[in-house]
């Protein structure tokens, strides 16, 4: 398997794992809102968010080659073929680096999105967020989470855009100690 191989895998179960998340995790807990006051603004807000997740699912697995050239994720090894007992201490670091990378901008992103939207309403809305007492905190902006949320993907795409430098500084501390 070449490592063009590797990383078009691992770009489509991102894809893949992102869908998921929309369908079991972002899709119920934002039907809430629908079920208890009806709001074209949240319907909207929830088809596009969907929609967004879909179209990043259709570009991972439709688009892969682009994006591993687009990132040049495969460049930079050695050798093009990977076998994994050649598996350098570097290259473990690379890959590990990518995929946590990879899952704080994918579990995060549908938190951040979701406390921008409670943020912006509760901004724009003259009455607030009209939720009943017994509707609990789920309507109201948690900045701590929103911020949370933020970090992470923060994080996540600094990690994803300076892998290798990351990598190198690592390899270099490694090997000084």
């Amino acid at each position: 398997m070449t490592k063009r191989d590797f990383f078009r895998i691992i770009l489509k179960l991102f894809g893949l794992y992102s869908v998921i998340l929309t369908v079991f995790n972002y899709i119920p807990s934002n039907i809430g809102y629908v079920t208890y006051q009806f709001e074209p603004i949240a319907i909207l807000w929830i088809f596009g968010a969907t929609i967004l997740a879909v179209g990043l699912y259709v570009l991972l697995i439709r688009k892969t080659d682009k994006i591993i050239d687009w990132l040049k994720i495969d460049k930079g090894f050695d050798d093009d073929r990977m076998e994994i007992g050649n598996f350098n201490a570097i290259g473990i670091v690379k890959f590990a680096l990518i995929l946590i990378s990879g899952f704080l901008i994918i579990d995060y992103l549908p938190n951040f999105l979701h406390y921008t939207y409670l943020a912006f309403k509760s901004e724009v809305s003259p009455n607030g967020l009209n939720m009943l007492e017994s509707y609990g905190n789920e309507g109201r902006v948690d900045y701590f989470q929103w911020t949370i949320s933020t970090l992470n993907l923060i994080l996540g795409i600094i990690l994803l855009v300076n892998y290798k430098r990351i990598a190198n500084w690592i390899e270099k501390r490694n090997n000084v100690g």
